[in-house]
């Protein structure tokens, strides 16, 4: 089996990328890709740690890109595996989608104090990412950690969507990929573009909006992935309809149109129970995406 959707403590994980391949390669696990939100600075340490424990290591991103509510781009993520780590037009963008991304947490920090009166501040945010890529998980825990009487009739998930697009804590960031773009900036670093758990997406058309992606540049999809574990399912009746019949609803999707086929566990650490590999990728996956190199 194969995990290619993890991410380490140099985005928003636990771990630390050493640790990542130990834990994959206690699980004889065969390949595994770094796949960290807007960075790609834990990929050195990954790809020796992968060469010392002799597990296949693929070199990742996951794009945050911009919201595009006329196409129905809203928190839409891209991958991009095997991708080169010292292509000098990647590590520019990435440095730009950093910068656009800490300013847009501080302003959200701002708002949240200054204008909706909770207790929270910047510096508290940072200092639980550990890292220079903030998301807003970190914020949701410096709320929930900080206003625990004042959200004690909030689920997680309505904490989310009040920092996400159309909620009233949100800010736009002032730099941000596009969908064209990110896919840009992958193949330009020799990688695959991949929409990243295309199941979670609210769209009026799942088809139609797989279509779209194609015709933007995507080589492939995610098909496996634990969305019974993730918003917008966890917790809810549709959890286990999720389980079942998007990984093969998209399966059939990525025969139809001949897209490469991957999947992970969107591993952050052993945050919401998640643990590597549980979504069983098969190996063939990974014969594919090696094809094209």
């Amino acid at each position: 089996m194969i995990d290619l959707h993890l991410h380490s403590n140099a985005s928003d994980g636990l771990d630390t990328p050493q640790q990542l391949v130990q834990k994959a390669s206690n699980l004889n696990l065969k390949a595994i890709a770094l796949t960290d939100h807007d960075t790609i600075d834990g990929i050195e340490e990954f790809l020796l740690a992968g060469e010392e424990k002799r597990i296949i290591t693929l070199s990742g991103i996951e794009f945050s890109i911009k919201h595009e509510p006329e196409r129905e781009i809203r928190d839409v993520h891209i991958v991009g595996l095997n991708i080169d780590p010292s292509s000098s037009y990647l590590i520019n963008i990435l440095k730009k989608q950093r910068e656009g991304r800490i300013q847009q947490k501080k302003e959200i920090c701002k708002r949240l104090a200054q204008e909706l009166g909770y207790k929270i501040t910047f510096e508290e945010v940072k200092s639980i990412a550990q890292s220079d890529t903030i998301g807003r998980p970190h914020i949701v825990e410096v709320l929930i950690r900080n206003n625990s009487e004042r959200l004690q009739t909030f689920t997680k998930d309505q904490i989310f969507k009040m920092i996400s697009l159309g909620g009233e804590a949100y800010i736009d960031r002032k730099f941000e990929v596009s969908l064209e773009r990110s896919i840009e900036v992958i193949k330009r670093a020799q990688g695959i573009p991949i929409l990243a758990h295309p199941g979670i997406y609210e769209v009026s058309d799942r088809k139609n909006f797989v279509e779209l992606c194609i015709n933007a540049g995507i080589e492939g999809i995610e098909i496996q992935y634990p969305y019974n574990k993730n918003r917008p399912y966890v917790g809810t009746e549709k959890a286990e309809w999720a389980q079942q019949y998007l990984p093969k609803y998209y399966h059939n999707l990525a025969n139809q149109f001949n897209l490469i086929k991957s999947g992970g566990s969107d591993y952050h650490g052993g945050k919401k129970g998640l643990k590597i590999g549980e979504v069983e990728v098969p190996d063939s996956y990974l014969e594919k995406i090696l094809e094209k190199f």
